[in-house]
């Protein structure tokens, strides 16, 4: 039987909302303004409703069903075009701004956007946090239900993402290409002079794999010509992999961004055979294209990334995007 409109209490929607981007009766009773005995009767009315559980405990955690999972994207699209009615007579103004922006990225990256915030934002909007997290296949679903607002992550085409996302519902737009550099501690025997490539090969390498990937470009282009390199260490953290090398004999081809945050103990040289350089994009579910505050954060993170000149550390009075954070026109 069709489901009336004009018969449900629209309060519930606003509890399905939460209850299904929280998983969690308590947390969502927190968002609602409700106790939690009112946001579990709550519950029991949308199951009758849906004729479905919705959530359903998994060890400690509730769990979404079927149902609940096609439910998500629409209830969530439905709750902010309710937002955006109630927005129409408001004039968006920075300075009134408050919560938190999550950005998911890699944490060189995080370092970075840490920096935009500080000299754009943070002056403009003073009670807005940047939430700074690691990229995960979840990040797809907290972006549809705007726990995360934007991703910073290769394009798609490099990522191998399991057949069940369908990355096609997400607004995609490249922002900057990634160079890769080599690097070794600053007195190492080797620094001063580029390696050739049996002396880079000879060395122990530090393997950086933030999203648990086994091979990376390096290793790629290294399969090319039939070589492979002794991989010593492993970390899935960029700036752990750059204290890393400063403390033993190792070398690591990174982000050339990366490496040049620590200049002062890292002797960088090109990497002894060609790497191709990435494509980096940001990533944002389409329900907050339009958003107000999402597009004042957006709009300013990337004209600080086409105009790193306008970036500049404090400390070295270097820009903080150097020709290795090249924008993409």
């Amino acid at each position: 039987m069709e489901k009336r409109l004009e018969g449900l209490d629209l309060n519930l929607l606003l509890a399905l909302h939460w209850l299904l981007s929280e998983r969690n009766v308590t947390a969502a009773a927190a968002k609602l303004g409700l106790s939690q005995p009112a946001a579990s009767r709550a519950l029991g009315k949308l199951r009758d409703i849906f004729d479905d559980p919705l959530l359903v405990k998994v060890g400690g955690e509730m769990a979404p069903t079927r149902l609940a999972e096609s439910l998500q994207p629409a209830i969530a699209h439905a709750m902010e075009r309710c937002r955006e009615v109630l927005r129409i007579s408001d004039a968006f103004t920075p300075s009134h701004q408050t919560g938190q922006f999550r950005i998911a990225c890699a944490d060189y990256l995080g370092a970075y956007a840490a920096g935009i915030w500080a000299r754009i934002i943070q002056p403009e909007a003073p009670d807005l946090c940047l939430d700074l997290v690691t990229p995960k296949l979840d990040s797809a679903k907290e972006m549809i239900t705007g726990k995360t607002d934007l991703c910073v992550l290769p394009e798609t085409a490099a990522l191998e993402l399991p057949p069940s996302l369908d990355v096609n519902q997400f607004v995609q737009k490249p922002v900057f290409e990634k160079e890769f550099m080599s690097a070794i501690r600053k007195d190492h025997p080797l620094a001063g002079a580029p390696l050739s490539l049996d002396q880079f090969l000879a060395l122990d390498h530090i393997q950086i794999s933030p999203i648990g990937r086994p091979t990376s470009p390096l290793d790629q282009a290294l399969e090319g010509i039939n070589q492979t390199r002794r991989i010593s260490y492993q970390t899935s953290s960029y700036l752990m992999s750059v204290s890393m090398v400063r403390f033993t004999d190792c070398v690591i081809t990174a982000p050339r961004a990366l490496i040049e945050m620590r200049s002062d103990s890292l002797y960088m040289f090109p990497t002894p055979l060609t790497l191709k350089t990435t494509t980096m994009a940001a990533v944002w579910h389409p329900n907050w294209t339009h958003d107000a505050r999402h597009r004042w954060v957006r709009n300013k993170l990337f004209d600080a990334m086409k105009h790193p000149e306008r970036l500049c550390c404090p400390v070295t009075g270097k820009p903080w995007f150097t020709a290795s954070i090249s924008a993409v026109a």
